[in-house]
């Protein structure tokens, strides 16, 4: 893949809003680091943004590299509920 980032979005292929409301923070919890003390350390490739009244989830590409397994996890969760991705300049891109 030649993108700096991957955005996956709040819609659907089909042009459905994808739910819960909350997926996006769902899955940057998921992909979060929790310490024996308890405290959570938020990936810092990955992130949530607003894009055109919905929300998406931004996948900077160096995590392909440096987590392969949780890459994977987010493309995989990407193609199994069918939503609609972009890349950085919000160009439609298929995975």
């Amino acid at each position: 893949m030649l993108h700096e980032k991957i955005l996956i979005m709040g819609m659907t292929q089909e042009g459905k809003k994808f739910r819960p409301s909350d997926w996006a923070e769902r899955l940057y919890y998921t992909v979060a680091d929790y310490g024996k003390n308890g405290r959570i350390t938020f990936n810092p490739l990955v992130n949530i943004n607003q894009e055109d009244q919905s929300k998406c989830f931004v996948i900077n590409m160096t995590l392909q590299n440096k987590n392969p397994g949780i890459f994977d996890f987010l493309i995989d969760f990407a193609k199994r509920n069918k939503l609609e991705t972009r890349d950085q300049n919000r160009n439609l891109i298929e995975l």
